[in-house]
This record gives C-alpha cells, structure tokens and sequence, in this order.
C-alpha cells in the first residue's frame, strides 16, 4: 500500500473548501448579489447650532420651539445655547467660538451686537463654517460673512406701531402730544432699526413728539426702573401728562407696562395711549386689563425653523434667499385671550 494514499482524501477536501470560498466557483454567476440590490445608506444627520441673543424671554422660548421642529423635520442634531440675557455680549462670543470650533456642520445667530459679533462671524465663514444670521442683523455681507438673514422688517414694523399709536391717539393729542419711547440696549441692531423705523413716521403725524427716550440694561426689571424714572417726570397734579408710550421689544414693553400699573394702582390719572412690541403671558395680560393698548407682534417661531431650514438647504447644494422677512401683526384687547 502507497503510504500516501491516507492523505488524498484530506487533499480532496481541502481543494473543496478552497473553491466554496472563490467568488464563482461551482455557482453561476447569476446566484452573487447584484451591486444595486444593497439596502441605500441612511441619510447623515447634520449637526446645527443655534445661538439666540438671550435664554430667558418667552420670545426665544419661541425661536427655540421652531428652530427644533425644523430640526426634527430635517433630521438636525441641534445644539441651543446663548447668553442669559441680551446685555451679554462677551458671553455671546465665547459661546460662539466654542461652538463654531466643535466640528459643527454651520451655525444660525442672533448677534446681540452687530459690530461686535461680526469679525468671529467673518473667520467662520473663512474656516468654512456655514453661518445664518435671524431676528436681528449682523454688520457684514450677506452672501459672503454670512448664508442669509432671517428677520422681521424692524424699520416698518417700528413705522407700523408709530402708525397704530397715533391712531389711537387720535386727531386732536392731549398733552401737547408729548411721546414717551423706552428704548433697548444700544448695540441691538434690530430695536435700534425698530425705533428709527418709528420715530421716522411718528415725525409725519401731526400734532405728536417724542419728548424723551432711554436706553435700559436689557433686563425688564432695568427698562421698569428707566420707565418709573422717566415716567415720574411727566405726572403733575395726579396726571401723566403724555400722549403715547411705545416700548421696542418684550422686556422694555414689560418693563414699561410695570411701571405704568403701579402709577395706576397709586391713583395717578392716565390716558395716554401705549403701545408695546413683542408678546408675552404678561403683556397680553396688560391688553386685557387695558393698561396696554396694542401690541406689534413678531413670529420668533417662525424665525427659529426658517434659520435651521436655510442652513439645511445651503448645506444640501439648494439656493436659499438673501433676506426672509417673517412679518409682524397688531394685536389689541379683542385679540387678547
């Protein structure tokens, strides 16, 4: 007997499993998968920071709820973080940087300074790094600094409520048509284009003048100490001797709505008109106890989900528009619930 012989049929078995293994082998080329028959690859879920001017109002409260529904609908992880209020430049920045080096996709703002902002704005988008402006302009250029903006007209929208408060006020003002306007902080772009929108069409009513005006902190209980010192200076006799108070955004109208029902609650005569911007639970309070008499309402949750919604569209190769205006409406006491 070939000593050999034992071996073959472990050859014979090896040479078997060899050829199992080859594409090909001892199937027909019909039976191997097909190149498109493979499941398609989820799309990648890009990741988006949004970074409002504050965290506290109810109006970034608002931006914050659509900003996160776009980015369910966009399949966007999303990252919201700001500063505690608008006064918070510094804080803005850091936040910015930390985030804009973290490897994000892009970023949508609301610089709470439009100077300042801008430079950081400007390397980002030198880096690479997508950035959409919303709610309030940032001093750079569209298309290059920045993707786009996303924002209420603030100059008509101030000129809407110049226009509402002299239709209250009516054709024959009492007090000489002394107006009162309680301003934001100086660096916010948007109020400052707000209130030039206003004071540019309250000068065409005749009959009416802004008296005095003042920026605050930023805060409500800062805008309520400059509305009760300012306010004080126009009551004589048990009288507040002015035509019409406007108030720019929500924590100044809050503030001033404050410091208006306390004069009330002391028994000082008032019947000038006021005209607040922005909403809340508080100032829709103050339309329905009528210390308030209309409010210019922006729509933050729209601002919110057309930023992330922008920032999608750029970064998936689709134009986006240079400049979306999200409108504004008056609401009154019969509108208030």
């Amino acid at each position: 007997m070939n000593p050999l012989n034992p071996l073959r049929p472990s050859l014979g078995l090896a040479l078997v499993s060899l050829c199992a293994l080859l594409s090909g082998c001892g199937k027909s080329p019909e039976a191997a998968p097909s190149a498109g028959s493979a499941a398609p690859a989820a799309p990648q879920q890009l990741r988006i920071a949004a970074i409002p001017k504050a965290t506290t109002h109810s109006y970034w409260k608002a931006a914050e709820a659509g900003a996160r529904r776009a980015a369910a609908e966009f399949n966007v992880a999303l990252e919201w973080q700001g500063p505690l209020d608008d006064s918070k430049v510094a804080d803005q920045i850091g936040i910015f940087n930390n985030l804009a080096a973290s490897g994000l996709q892009a970023i949508l703002l609301s610089p709470c300074d439009d100077k300042a902002l801008a430079p950081h704005v400007r390397t980002a988008a030198k880096r690479g790094l997508p950035v959409a402006i919303f709610d309030s302009p940032l001093d750079g250029k569209q298309g290059v600094d920045f993707v786009n903006f996303v924002a209420t007209d603030n100059k008509a929208a101030g000129a809407t409520a110049a226009k509402t408060l002299a239709g209250l006020i009516g054709a024959s003002p009492v007090h000489e048509g002394r107006v009162l306007v309680i301003r934001f902080t100086e660096g916010s772009a948007s109020t400052r284009l707000r209130e030039e929108g206003f004071t540019a069409q309250l000068a065409q009513s005749p009959g009416l003048q802004i008296t005095a005006q003042q920026f605050t902190d930023g805060s409500m209980a800062g805008a309520q100490r400059v509305a009760e010192t300012l306010l004080g200076n126009y009551v004589k006799n048990n009288k507040l001797e002015l035509a019409g108070i406007f108030a720019s955004n929500q924590p100044t109208a809050e503030g001033t709505y404050n410091a208006v029902r306390a004069l009330r609650e002391k028994g000082v005569e008032i019947s000038s008109k006021f005209v607040g911007f922005d909403d809340s639970t508080l100032l829709t309070q103050g339309l329905q106890n009528g210390v308030i008499d209309a409010l210019v309402v922006q729509d933050p949750e729209k601002m919110g989900y057309l930023g992330i919604k922008s920032l999608v569209d750029h970064l998936n190769g689709k134009p986006v528009e240079a400049y979306v205006d999200t409108g504004v409406t008056v609401k009154t006491k019969a509108d208030a619930k």
